[in-house]
């Protein structure tokens, strides 16, 4: 009974979402995504923003890959760190060898 609760629950959200998405699909016009020349600028200016832009897109990407790197590293030390405490840490068990009785009586002999 859960199950068919929670499979309604997922068709009536997924209908919801299609529903939103539907209502939502006749603001875009194809008017608004024409390019318009931007006025007082000449055409080589935009020439040399695109190559900008690339640049800056190259730049950040860059970046946030170090970033990434960075943050792989810090993740490897501290699972090490992690790993050494758990080695440190492990208690050692006593197992009954012929010494010691096995009913943990020690004045039976």
């Amino acid at each position: 009974m859960v199950n068919y609760l929670l499979e309604v629950l997922m068709m009536v959200s997924l209908g919801l979402i299609l529903y939103l998405f539907a209502r939502a699909l006749p603001r875009v016009n194809d008017a608004d995504l024409e390019a318009k020349p931007t006025p007082g600028l000449p055409h080589w200016v935009h020439e040399y923003l695109e190559k900008i832009d690339e640049w800056i897109l190259a730049t950040i990407e860059k970046t946030i890959r170090r970033f990434r790197l960075w943050i792989l590293k810090i993740d490897n030390t501290l699972s090490e760190k992690l790993k050494r405490f758990k080695r440190e840490t492990v208690k050692e068990t006593a197992f009954p060898t012929s010494e010691t009785p096995k009913d943990g009586n020690e004045d039976a002999t």
